[in-house]
C-alpha cells in the first residue's frame, strides 16, 4: 500500500503545481492578449472601410449577449465627422472544415466597402486561399445579392474550394442584408 501512496502523492503534487503554473500564465497573458485582438480588429476594420476619419463604434456584439440575425456576431457603425458612413459587420459562416470568419465594410448604400476573412479551419492551400487579396478584393464595390460563378453570380471561387468560397459570399449576402434592413439608406 505505501509502494502506492508515495508515487500517487508525487503525481497530485506535479499535477497542483502544472494546473497553478498554467492558471498564473493564463492570467498574465489574458490582457496583452485582449490588447492585441483589439488591435488586430481595428487594423482589420480599418482595412475593410478604408475612409480617412473614419470611427467606429459597435452596436450589436453577441459576445456582450445582443441577438443578432444569422451568423452575424459583431456591427460596428462607421462614421466620417459624425455622420453616418456604413457599418463594418463580422459574420461567421459555415465553410468546408467550420466557421469562416468573415469582416465585410458596407457602405450607406449598401456597396461592400472591403471585406476579409478573418479566421478559418479550411483545408491548408485550398480554402486557406480565401485570406488571399486576389480572392477577397473580388468583393469590393459589389451589391445585392453576391454569389461564385458556379451559381451564377460574380465572385471567381477558389479552385477546388467552392465550400469556403460561398461561405465568404455568405457572409458578405448577410452583411449586405443586415445594413438594408437595419441601417442603410435603402
Amino acid at each position: 500500500m505505501k509502494a502506492i501512496v508515495k508515487p500517487a502523492c508525487i503525481l497530485l503534487a506535479i499535477t497542483v503545481i502544472a494546473a497553478t503554473l498554467l492558471g498564473i500564465v493564463s492570467e498574465v497573458t489574458k490582457e496583452p492578449i485582449a490588447i492585441q485582438n483589439a488591435k488586430t480588429e481595428a487594423e482589420a476594420m480599418a482595412q475593410v472601410f478604408p475612409v480617412d476619419g473614419v470611427e467606429f463604434e459597435t452596436v450589436k456584439d453577441t459576445s456582450a449577449g445582443d441577438e443578432i440575425s444569422g451568423t452575424i456576431s459583431k456591427v460596428s457603425k462607421a462614421t466620417v465627422n459624425g455622420e453616418l458612413a456604413g457599418y463594418v459587420v463580422t459574420t461567421n459562416p459555415s465553410g468546408f472544415g467550420g466557421a469562416v470568419g468573415t469582416m465585410v465594410g458596407v457602405d450607406k448604400d449598401g456597396v461592400i466597402t472591403g471585406l476579409r476573412v478573418l479566421s478559418h479551419s479550411e483545408t491548408p492551400g485550398l480554402g486557406a486561399l480565401s485570406t488571399e487579396p486576389s480572392f477577397y478584393e473580388q468583393f469590393t464595390g459589389m451589391s445585392g445579392d453576391v454569389k461564385v460563378t458556379k451559381d451564377g453570380g460574380q465572385v471567381e471561387a477558389i479552385t477546388s474550394a467552392t465550400i469556403t468560397s460561398r461561405a465568404v459570399s455568405d457572409g458578405a449576402n448577410e452583411a449586405l442584408k443586415w445594413v438594408s434592413e437595419n441601417g442603410g439608406a435603402n
